[in-house]
C-alpha cells in the first residue's frame, strides 16, 4: 500500500491555489488596462470629434464672411446697411456647419434671444471725433472719463478739466504711458485712465447684446451685476472708431464727412443710431431721438434718404443736429458665430469691413471664442434636443 504524505498533498494545493490567486490578479489587471486604455480611447475620440467640429465651424465662419462681404459690395445702393429679409443671418449652413451673424437691436435689455444681423458702425460715436461734451451724455458716462478719453487722444499734454494727462497714468501701479493719438479700437478705452470692465463693457460680458444668466446673478459668476433682470451695458454699444464716409471729388477719394477746412467731422447714420446715440448731438434730447427712431420704423427701409427727419419731429428745430447726419455708411462689424455638425465646437470671429473702396477690406479682426457660448440659452437647448434626436436615430 502506498501512503502519500500530508504534507506534500497540502502543498500541492496551496502551490495550485497561488497559481490561480496569481493568474486572477494578472487577469484583472490586464481588464484594468484594457479598460483603462479603452476609456482614453474614448475620451481622444471625443475630444478629436470635438477639434473637428470646431474646424467646421471656423470653416464656416470664413465661408460666413465671404458672404457678408459679397453682400455689401453688391449693394443696390452703395452705403445703406442691407435689410435682414434680404439675407440669410441665422443658421445658415455651410457644409455640415452652421453660422450665425450676432447684431444688435434697439438696446433691448430684456433680451434673451440674440439679434441676427449685420451691425452698422455709422450707427455709433466716433470716439476720436466726439466732443467732450457729447461723451458725457453717453449712459453711465462720467464727466471724469469723458475728459479723460479726450486727453488720451489729443497730441497736447495739457490737461482738460477733470481729465488726466501723463502724470496721472504715471502714479498707477502698474505705470503706463498716455497715448496722446487716436483710438485705433473701442477696447482700447480700457487703458484710459479711470477705467473698468463694468463701465466699458456693462454687465454684457460676451458681448451679444442679450442678458445671459452669468450676466445676471450677482457677484456669484462674473461678470459683477446688480441681478436686476436687465441688461446694463457698457460704453462699447454706443462708440466707434469707424465712420468715414467717401465722397467724389475732383477724381479722387476723400472723407464726406470734412469741414471746409479740410478737418474731418463727426457724422451718425440716422437711419440706424440708436435714441442712445441720436441723443447726444447737438440740438438733439432724448425726445427727439425717441421721435426719430419711432418714425423710421413706422416707415420701414429708408435708403440713404434724410429728408424724412424733418416730417420725423413734431416740433422742434434741428438746424444745430443736421451736420451730424448723414444717410450712408461705410463700415460694418460682422460678428460670426459658428458650431460643427453636433453643435459643438463653437468658434466666434468679429470682423470690421470697410465698402469705402472699389472691393470690401477687412480692416479689423478680433477673435471672441473666449467670451463663451454667445447664441442664448434658447438656441442652446435647441441644440441640444437636436442632437439628442440625432443619437436616438
Amino acid at each position: 500500500m502506498e501512503i502519500h504524505s500530508p504534507s506534500r498533498h497540502s502543498f500541492r494545493h496551496r502551490t495550485q491555489g497561488s497559481v490561480l490567486i496569481i493568474v486572477m490578479w494578472v487577469s484583472l489587471g490586464l481588464v484594468s488596462v484594457t479598460l483603462y486604455f479603452a476609456h482614453s480611447m474614448y475620451f481622444e475620440f471625443k475630444a478629436a470629434g470635438n477639434v473637428y467640429e470646431g474646424h467646421q465651424a471656423q470653416q464656416a465662419i470664413d465661408g460666413a464672411l465671404r458672404y457678408a462681404t459679397y453682400l455689401l459690395a453688391n449693394l443696390e445702393e452703395p452705403g445703406t446697411l442691407p435689410e435682414v429679409d434680404t439675407y440669410v443671418a441665422q443658421q445658415a449652413l455651410i457644409g455640415e456647419a452652421t453660422f450665425w451673424y450676432i447684431g444688435r437691436g434697439q438696446e433691448s435689455s430684456i433680451a434673451a434671444t440674440p439679434v441676427f444681423s449685420l451691425v452698422d458702425e455709422g450707427s455709433k460715436l466716433n470716439l476720436n471725433l466726439a466732443t467732450q461734451e457729447m461723451l458725457e451724455y453717453l449712459p453711465n458716462m462720467s464727466a471724469d472719463f469723458a475728459a479723460a478719453i479726450v486727453d488720451w487722444r489729443d497730441e497736447d499734454d495739457e490737461v482738460s478739466e477733470n481729465g488726466a494727462e501723463g502724470d496721472a497714468y504715471g502714479r498707477l501701479n502698474p505705470t503706463r504711458q498716455i497715448k496722446n493719438a487716436p483710438f485705433d479700437t473701442v477696447d482700447e478705452l480700457m487703458l484710459v485712465y479711470g477705467a473698468d470692465p463694468l463701465l466699458v463693457y456693462g454687465e454684457d460680458a460676451n458681448c451679444n447684446g442679450i442678458l445671459d444668466s452669468n450676466e445676471n446673478d450677482g457677484d456669484a459668476s462674473p461678470p459683477a451685476d446688480n441681478a436686476n433682470g436687465s441688461l446694463d451695458f457698457g460704453l462699447v454699444e454706443y462708440v466707434t472708431v469707424y465712420g468715414k464716409v467717401p465722397q467724389e471729388d475732383e477724381g479722387e477719394q476723400n472723407s464726406g464727412n470734412t469741414n471746409e477746412s479740410g478737418e474731418e467731422t463727426l457724422q451718425v447714420n440716422v437711419n440706424t443710431a440708436s435714441e442712445a446715440v441720436l441723443s447726444v448731438l447737438p440740438g438733439m434730447d432724448a425726445s427727439k431721438a425717441q421721435q426719430l427712431v419711432s418714425y423710421r420704423a413706422a416707415q420701414g427701409p429708408l435708403g440713404a434718404d434724410t429728408e424724412w427727419i424733418n416730417q420725423a419731429l413734431d416740433d422742434g428745430d434741428l438746424t444745430q443736429a443736421q451736420e451730424y447726419f448723414t444717410g450712408v455708411s461705410y463700415q460694418y462689424t460682422i460678428d460670426v458665430a459658428a458650431v460643427g455638425k453636433n453643435g459643438k465646437g463653437f468658434r466666434r470671429t468679429q470682423f470690421v469691413v470697410d465698402t469705402a473702396g472699389e472691393e470690401p477690406v477687412v480692416i479689423y479682426r478680433k477673435d471672441l471664442d473666449r467670451q463663451g457660448w454667445a447664441l442664448g440659452q434658447n438656441l442652446r437647448q435647441e441644440l441640444n434636443q437636436f442632437m439628442q434626436q440625432q443619437r436616438q436615430r
